[in-house]
């Protein structure tokens, strides 16, 4: 167990490491500005003693021996009202790998220490700037793959999420003190409350979860994305259906058959939503080695795929390696026929199948839109509209364990309110329960055990 007095002044990058305009060091903690004082020079080579809190300074930085290492514009911000609600200093220097790394070195010897991945963020939530949902929604924001999965992290940035937590926490330590008050005071025949309006606030608690649960699917897509695997025997235009979906020529498209030996996987967004699409090497009986390696690590895609593209040559028909690769893919839920090349006359049409399907031409693109709208309906999606119903939509899995934990404990408690026990002893164990794994969500209770695995998904300087 790491000590979490936040005693000590921890430092690090705060910008990506590479070539850029501009690099950060950040500084937090209580020598923060003993620090810059040591570090910051006037542009004639001058100590300064006294900063104005959030004003930028321009002059240079040196190192412990005093040596110039870059032009640099420096700001302090003094606690608590800073991100941390410690002291925070931030050196802004050139961006170049070597100078910011310098600076941070001369930072260390002035007393700081490197920060762990996530300490900034973790120090705002000890010191009580954000909860543990905002904490977790920096994260990811900053790893946020399409604009829908940002909107739902700023929302949760912006305590959406936290203000349905606590509206929860609230009406259920309103039942807890009644409780309390019968099992501390059993002299005084206090009565909780009448057992309809118990049962009445547990229904409400209880159907506020089921709501948010229901939320963690779309959410899980908006944060994960979905994985789409294109399948096919080979020359069917599988690449081509890949490059068109991408909008750029990504796969190398041939005449010859078993161009593709490798599965390829590109990201993109449809609707709004991250995509991680998937071109599998066409199955066939194949006799080479490599094509055949190709050929098994495209059956193993189709075991993780969300959806199966599962790709037909319409000029050709519907031929025995067709059937082959159907026999395989049919009994998936969420396969989808694709028939390619409808710009030329086709040989087989959608009647023949009783899934999903949809007619294409990879080369012009008609169709494209279509299959996007199946894709999204398959997986019971409707982009446009997942926010405008609620605010509070769920997408870590931390969030939906404690949540389904607190669940059970409530129907657990319905169920001994409806036959009949109603001893307070009796009901505050399971109302405990419920209330320890909300509160676990933000952070309202003891947690210490959870917030290194937590913030240890960071980047280091935030």
């Amino acid at each position: 167990m790491k000590d979490y007095l936040c005693e000590d002044t921890i430092a690090a990058i705060s910008t990506p490491i590479g070539k850029g305009a501009i690099g950060i060091v950040r500084i937090s903690g209580k020598e923060a500005l003993s620090i810059l004082k040591k570090i910051f020079r006037t542009k004639s080579g001058k100590k300064k003693e006294a900063f104005e809190d959030r004003k930028m300074h321009y002059g240079i930085a040196v190192d412990d021996k005093g040596e110039t290492i870059d032009e640099v514009l420096v700001v302090y911000m003094e606690a608590p009202k800073t991100f941390t609600g410690e002291d925070v200093v931030e050196i802004h220097s050139h961006g170049g790998i070597y100078v910011v790394r310098k600076i941070l070195r001369a930072v260390l010897s002035f007393g700081a220490r490197l920060a762990d991945p996530g300490e900034f963020t973790k120090r705002a939530f000890i010191h009580g700037k954000i909860d543990l949902v905002q904490a977790e929604a920096i994260n990811e924001i900053i790893n946020a793959s399409s604009e829908l999965s940002l909107k739902v992290a700023v929302n949760h940035l912006k305590g959406a999420l936290s203000r349905k937590i606590e509206e929860i926490m609230d009406r259920l330590f309103h039942l807890k003190a009644l409780i309390e008050a019968a099992v501390d005071f059993p002299e005084e025949d206090i009565e909780i409350i009448e057992s309809a309006k118990v049962k009445e606030e547990i229904k409400w608690a209880i159907d506020e979860i089921k709501t948010l649960l229901k939320t963690y699917d779309d959410g899980k897509i908006l944060r994960e994305g979905i994985k789409i695997a294109i399948v096919g025997k080979p020359n069917v235009g599988k690449s081509s259906l890949l490059n068109a979906l991408l909008k750029e020529e990504r796969a190398i498209v041939t005449e010859i058959p078993g161009t593709t030996r490798d599965v390829i996987e590109e990201s993109i967004t449809l609707k709004g939503i991250p995509v991680r699409l998937i071109d599998t090497a066409g199955i066939r009986e194949a006799e080479d080695k490599v094509e055949k390696i190709g050929i098994s690590r495209s059956l193993e895609k189709l075991k993780e795929a969300d959806i199966v593209l599962f790709l037909i040559d319409g000029a050709q028909g519907f031929t025995e390696e067709d059937e082959n690769i159907y026999s395989i893919v049919k009994d998936n839920p969420n396969t989808i026929i694709v028939i390619n090349k409808g710009d030329l006359p086709l040989k087989v049409s959608c009647e023949r199948f009783e899934k999903e399907c949809v007619v294409i031409s990879a080369k012009t693109g008609k169709g494209i839109d279509r299959l996007t709208e199946t894709i999204m309906e398959k997986l019971l999606l409707q982009p446009e509209t997942i926010l405008k119903e609620s605010d509070t939509i769920i997408t870590s899995e931390r969030h939906k364990e404690l949540l389904s934990k607190a669940l059970k404990s409530l129907e657990k408690l319905l169920e001994s309110l409806e036959k009949g026990f109603e001893s307070p002893e009796f009901l505050s164990i399971d109302l405990d329960s419920a209330i320890d794994a909300i509160g676990e969500i933000t952070g309202k209770r003891t947690v210490e055990d959870m917030l290194d695995i937590i913030f240890s998904t960071f980047c280091i300087g935030k």
